[in-house]
C-alpha cells in the first residue's frame, strides 16, 4: 500500500514572515545545518503555511512546478538567495553592525522589483485594497521582501534579535515588554540552556563539596 506523502512542516514563531523564512535553515552555526527548504515543493509548502497561498493555490503551484521544472528551479534558487540576504541583513541589524553595501543594493533592487506594477484600489466604505502584480510562486518572494522592508522601516527594527543559544542562528522579534528575550523559543533553546546551566552549577557544587586530599608526607 502506498504511504501518504508527508507535508513539510515549518515553525513560524519569529513574529514576521521574513524572519520565519530566514529561519528555514536550522542550526546554521553548527557543523550540521539542517535546510528545511529542500526544493520547490517545500518552498510552496512554506508559503501555504505562512498564509501566502491557499491550499488550492499551493496544489496548483506544485503541479505547475512539476510541469515547468526549469522555471521552478530558477525561482527556488532566487528564494534561497533572498533568504541568505535577509539573514545577513537582519543579523547585522540585531547585532548593531553595518549592513553590507552589496546586500543593501541587492535588497533595494528586490524591493523595487517586488513593487513594480503593484497598485492600490479603492473599496467603497472600506480601507483601500493593495493589489500585487506578481502572481504564482513569485508572490511569496515579493511578500518576503515587503515583510523585511516593513521591519526595517518601523520600530520593529529595534526588536530584531538573534537567539542566544550557541549553535542556533534563528532570528525573532522581541515583543516582550522589557525587551529582554534571549531565546528563539523557551521550550527548545531556552530549556536546553537552563538545563546546561543547572548541570554546570551542580557539577561545580559537587566538586567544591569534595574533601580535599592532603599531600602525603
Amino acid at each position: 500500500m502506498k504511504r501518504p506523502r508527508l507535508e513539510p512542516s515549518f515553525e513560524l514563531t519569529a513574529g514576521c514572515l521574513c524572519l520565519d523564512f530566514a529561519n528555514t535553515l536550522d542550526e546554521r552555526l553548527s557543523g550540521c545545518p539542517q535546510d528545511k527548504l529542500q526544493g520547490y515543493r517545500e518552498l510552496i509548502a512554506f508559503g501555504q503555511q505562512a498564509g501566502v497561498f491557499t491550499g488550492r493555490e499551493a496544489r496548483l503551484l506544485e503541479r505547475e512546478g512539476t510541469e515547468r521544472q526549469a522555471e521552478a528551479s530558477s525561482l527556488f534558487r532566487a528564494a534561497l538567495g533572498l533568504r541568505e540576504m535577509v539573514f545577513r541583513i537582519m543579523t547585522a541589524v540585531a547585532r548593531g553592525n553595518a549592513v553590507g553595501a552589496e546586500d543593501l543594493a541587492a535588497f533595494n533592487a528586490a524591493l523595487q522589483q517586488a513593487h513594480a506594477g503593484s497598485r492600490v484600489a479603492p473599496v467603497p466604505g472600506q480601507a483601500w485594497r493593495y493589489e500585487e502584480k506578481t502572481n504564482g510562486a513569485s508572490r511569496l518572494i515579493g511578500r518576503i521582501v515587503r515583510s523585511a522592508a516593513e521591519v526595517l522601516t518601523s520600530d520593529d527594527i529595534h526588536r530584531v534579535k538573534c537567539c542566544a543559544a550557541g549553535t542556533c542562528s534563528w532570528l525573532f522579534l522581541d515583543r516582550s515588554r522589557s525587551r529582554n528575550r534571549r531565546w528563539c523559543e523557551m521550550r527548545t533553546c531556552g530549556s536546553r540552556s537552563k538545563a546546561r546551566t543547572y548541570y554546570q552549577r551542580k557539577t561545580a557544587e559537587g566538586m567544591a563539596a569534595r574533601p580535599k586530599r592532603t599531600a602525603k608526607k
